[in-house]
């Protein structure tokens, strides 16, 4: 299906391994827009415009316990189990796909050594739109105006966040995507939404939320020690 969330957090990692280089704090200092619309035109070259889902059988998870407790009750809602799944263009993110034949929800729980581990359900719809629920907390990063997206608190139940998705999605036009065309769903739509993105670019704005969240992220990171 989307790959929205994940778009979103490349973008993130790119522009924060830039700004590394940069300067952060240079930055919300009040460096200008000339450099953050740099830090932005340079993230941009480092998103791939396409990604392949790699299945394996042997996952390396970061987060094992937390994936599963995400999957077991999505597993009992009647969701088909589609695997682990690599991502090739980008190294450490892996994927457990679900999939619900009835509802036409598919189900991404991630795993990555930095972000952790999150769920996004997602519905497609023949217009070309999307509606989805994450439970990672928002990136700084927009959305195109065809991605509709709830926000949702990673401590509730998947299954809870699995009925809530159900209430709250767009009910017209909704697509008939199989479990078995879900993987290829999921690339498709990543390399629209990478378009999307290319063509829009990054906005000052955008780096600089990420700039504040990364900076937030280092003092608590600090305090905590």
């Amino acid at each position: 299906m989307n790959m929205t969330i994940l778009l979103a957090l490349i973008i993130a990692w790119a522009a924060i391994y830039i700004l590394k280089r940069v300067g952060a704090q240079l930055i919300i200092r009040g460096a200008g827009q000339a450099v953050l619309s740099e830090v932005g035109k340079r993230a941009l070259t480092r998103v791939p415009g396409q990604v392949s889902l790699l299945k394996t059988e042997f996952p390396a998870w970061t987060n094992q316990a937390a994936v599963e407790q995400q999957a077991a009750p999505l597993r009992s809602e009647g969701f088909k189990d589609l695997g682990a799944y690599t991502v090739n263009t980008i190294p450490g993110v892996l994927i457990r796909m679900m999939a619900h034949p009835q509802t036409n929800v598919a189900a991404h729980i991630y795993d990555h050594p930095k972000s952790g581990s999150w769920t996004e359900f997602v519905t497609r719809y023949t217009n070309g739109s999307s509606h989805s629920l994450s439970t990672l907390p928002p990136t700084g990063m927009d959305h195109p105006e065809w991605w509709r997206k709830i926000q949702a608190n990673k401590n509730t139940p998947n299954d809870e966040l699995y009925r809530q998705f159900l209430t709250q999605r767009e009910w017209h036009g909704i697509k008939s995507v199989t479990p078995e065309q879900t993987i290829r769903e999921f690339e498709e739509n990543y390399a629209k939404l990478a378009t999307w993105r290319q063509e829009r670019g990054i906005t000052p704005k955008e780096v600089a939320h990420v700039a504040v969240r990364w900076l937030h992220k280092k003092q608590a990171a600090g305090a905590s020690q």
